[in-house]
């Protein structure tokens, strides 16, 4: 059994036939394995023709562990990366735990509601750093996107946004990579909408 695709829906499928518009399925070659893939860790795999798969913007990492304290405080702080998390129940404590990661840099309208079913009023966005001077490139296109993601679900929820305007973290960093004292210093400056 191959991974196929439809080239009408861009459907992929191990069936013969697409689930969508019944047409014809070209064969998809995975490329060459090699230890250096940047991406290998967000392909999918087929083990004895199951495939496995694990879709992001379907999780949040740590929500099963900061959703008693995101119902209590009614905000919750998401991250890009699992590290993030981890540093930041290191530095306020389990009860005071209200941080989950989207584990990338875009967040689905399920993660949201995931969020405030949890009981989250208002969600901070704390995204890395990924810009190197105010103004450039990347500074529009990150952005452009946190005003998408804002002005998306407005109407739905509370998004404020942690935003090293005065670049006090590094190229790349999470908010919280430099210790409390300058998280805590971004998460008072974060920006309301």
């Amino acid at each position: 059994m191959k991974m196929n695709k439809c080239p009408e829906c861009g459907i992929y499928t191990l069936k013969d036939a697409c689930p969508k518009c019944g047409g014809q399925l070209k064969v998809i070659y995975p490329p060459k394995f090699s230890v250096e893939d940047k991406y290998g860790k967000y392909r999918p795999i087929i083990i004895n023709q199951q495939l496995y798969n694990h879709p992001l913007g379907m999780n949040l990492y740590n929500l099963n562990n900061s959703k008693d304290a995101i119902k209590i405080i009614k905000k919750a702080i998401v991250f890009e990366g699992e590290k993030s998390c981890l540093l930041y129940k290191s530095y306020f404590g389990i009860d005071n735990d209200i941080s989950v990661a989207c584990c990338g840099s875009s967040l689905s309208a399920y993660q949201i509601q995931l969020l405030v079913e949890a009981g989250a009023e208002e969600i901070i966005v704390a995204f890395d750093r990924q810009f190197q001077e105010i103004g450039d490139k990347e500074f529009q296109h990150l952005k452009s996107n946190l005003l998408k993601l804002h002005n998306k679900h407005k109407n739905f929820v509370k998004i404020t946004f942690i935003f090293d305007k005065e670049m006090i973290t590094g190229y790349k960093d999470s908010p919280i990579d430099c210790g409390p004292d300058i998280f805590l210093q971004l998460f008072k400056e974060r920006i309301v909408l």
